[in-house]
Parts: structure tokens; sequence; C-alpha cells
């Protein structure tokens, strides 16, 4: 085990609930008798809770019930994704290792073990940090020339009118068929949601993420019931049992999955099948770190024809000194890697 530090392209880059220079990881790799190693990783995310030092101890701790148990012994390493004594990303970091490992055991791509179709292609939406309307106009223009064509745009309601103007911007930038996401990271309150939804539904934003605090689900419906727009959880989807509460209470309009909020790949997969099942779609959010976790959510992709055909699955471009090479995106898009495992390799 150890700590990767990959510092960011653009070190004032920040969003409603923060702002950091680097993004910072623990990179796993599982060994079996044979020699063969499985890679997982998972990423300190302070404004959820997943410190960096607490989640090494974690994993500490676990080295031997690990040992105790051998590489394959997937349930005495993760647990059921229902009753989690881990903490989420370090279920996630051990989950993800050992389907590297058994994937490159067994000699075939993690998508194909996961049922999952061949050369399954995501488009890759862009997460725009918080600056001024024409410095994230500028920014979204340069990545639409380098070939993107979806955008998230971070909105912090300081004043509202400034998101507004950001949301104009950013839409002349890039012209009329680029899909626009918001997200306020919990930023506004419901009846405030509702006005700025209503405000920028001319500019053909399509998707309203995390309006309201994390655990305010009736918020949640209450601003479904009156936008015109997509109502997204993000936050609030950080376990299963977050995910059902939400689909009982008709609260949301889809549901934004990521593999260490979730706990790992069954349980993101989980996830994704109960909103199906509650006709709810589901897509792959933003794993802003290593390679290797952007791989392993996109492998999990693969085996879910139902999910939303884009995904935060790009931000790994502007970040530096990654542990992993073998996954890139083309032309706005990025395509499940077909070597064994995850697909993806140390530098």
């Amino acid at each position: 085990m150890s700590r990767v530090v990959m510092p960011k392209d653009d070190p004032t880059w920040r969003f409603a609930l923060g702002a950091r220079a680097e993004s910072v990881g623990i990179l796993l790799e599982m060994q079996d008798a044979d020699g063969q190693i499985g890679l997982g990783y998972a990423s300190e995310v302070p404004h959820l809770g997943y410190n960096i030092d607490v989640m090494e101890a974690v994993v500490r701790s676990q080295v031997p019930a690990i040992l105790a148990a051998g590489p394959l012994d997937r349930r005495s390493l993760v647990g059921s994704p229902w009753k989690q004594q881990l903490p989420a990303p370090v279920r996630s970091l051990l989950d993800m290792a050992w389907h590297d490992l058994v994937g490159k055991i067994v000699g075939v791509p993690l998508y194909r073990l996961l049922g999952g179709a061949e050369n399954v292609s995501l488009r890759v939406n862009r997460i725009l940090a918080l600056k001024t309307p024409d410095e994230m106009a500028a920014v979204a223009a340069g990545l639409a020339a380098e070939g993107y064509d979806h955008f998230k745009i971070k909105v912090e309601n300081r004043p509202q009118s400034l998101d507004i103007a950001r949301v104009a911007a950013i839409r002349e930038a890039v012209g009329d068929k680029a899909v626009m996401t918001v997200d306020a990271n919990q930023s506004y309150t419901a009846k405030e949601a509702v006005t700025f939804g209503q405000a920028i539904h001319k500019y053909g934003v399509q998707v309203f993420e995390q309006p309201v605090p994390q655990r305010d689900i009736d918020g949640l419906r209450w601003v479904r019931e009156r936008s015109d727009l997509t109502i997204e959880a993000d936050e609030a989807a950080d376990s299963l049992e977050a995910v059902v509460a939400m689909l009982r209470k008709d609260a949301v309009d889809a549901v934004s999955l990521k593999l260490s909020k979730l706990g790992g790949i069954d349980s993101l997969l989980l996830a994704a099948n109960l909103c199906a099942a509650h006709g709810i779609p589901s897509r792959i959010g933003a794993h802003v770190g290593s390679r290797i976790m952007n791989a392993a959510a996109l492998h999990a992709a693969a085996a879910l024809p139902h999910l939303e055909p884009f995904a935060e699955l790009g931000e790994f471009a502007r970040l530096q000194n990654d542990c992993a090479t073998g996954l890139e995106v083309v032309d706005g898009g990025i395509t499940v890697p077909t070597a064994p495992g995850l697909g993806v390799s140390l530098v």
C-alpha cells in the first residue's frame, strides 16, 4: 500500500464544498501466491468524510484478515454489500484489487467476468470548476476543441445571479448541441433550487445534480416535483440503503453512482439495477483520481446496458503523476480496456 499525490493542472480548482491543489489517494497491490498482482485505488474525499490517514489505518488493520483469508476469498475481504463493516472507500479499494487480480488470473478483461459487452464507449462529461463566467467559458471552449461535448458546471449559490451568468457564458462558448449539467454540491435550498432551475432552463441544461443538502430527501422530492430539469442525487446516494430510501420516496429523477461512495463494484451494480427496476436512470459519476479507479468504474458500466451513455470518467486528464497508465479519453469518449483484469498497469 502506498500514498499517491496527484497535483492538479489548475491548482486553483474549486467547487462549492472546498478547494485543493492536488488529489490524494491510496494505491493497493494485492498479490497471490504466484506473484500475480491486482490493483486497487481509492481517493481521499474530505467533504464526504473520507480521510486519507483513517483510510490507510483501516487498510492496515485488515492485513491479518486478508492474509488469513487468501486473496480469492472475496467475502472475507469485503463482506456483504448490505452490511458493510468497513468504510465505503476502503471496501471499494479491496474489492477493486480483488476483481483486477481474478481477471488477470483467468486472463480476461473484467467486463467479461461481470457479463458485460465488448467495446463499450461512453461520452465523457468534463467538470468545470468554479471561476468567473468568462474563465469557465474559456475552459469549456478549450475542452470542446479537444472533442468533449458533455459538460458539468459547478455552481455555488453565492449569489444565484453569478451561477446563472456562468451557465449562460458556457452555453455560448460550447454551442447549442453540447449537453450541460449543473452541480450545486448541496449549496441550494429547495426553494432556491426551483428558482435557479427555472432561470437556467432556457439555456438547455438537462440535469441539476444534488441541489440541496445530502440528507434532505424531502427537499430533493420537493424540487423534483416543481422542476423541468432532471433532478439527480449524488452525495445523497452514498449507500445502497440511501438509494433505496430515495427510490421509495420518488425523490429523484436520476442517480449518480460512484464506487467509493457505494463500497465497490458489486454495490454499484446493485444500485444501478435497483434504479432500473424503479424506472430511474443512473450513470457513473466523477471518479477523481487514478486511471485504476476510472477503469474499474468503466468495466462496471460495460455490464449495465441501461446506464446513461455519458460518465465523469475523464478527470484524470487534469491530474499529474498518475501511478497507472492504459486508459485515455479520445475525442471526448472513453472505451473499456481489453487487457486482462482492469486493463491498466502501473507506470
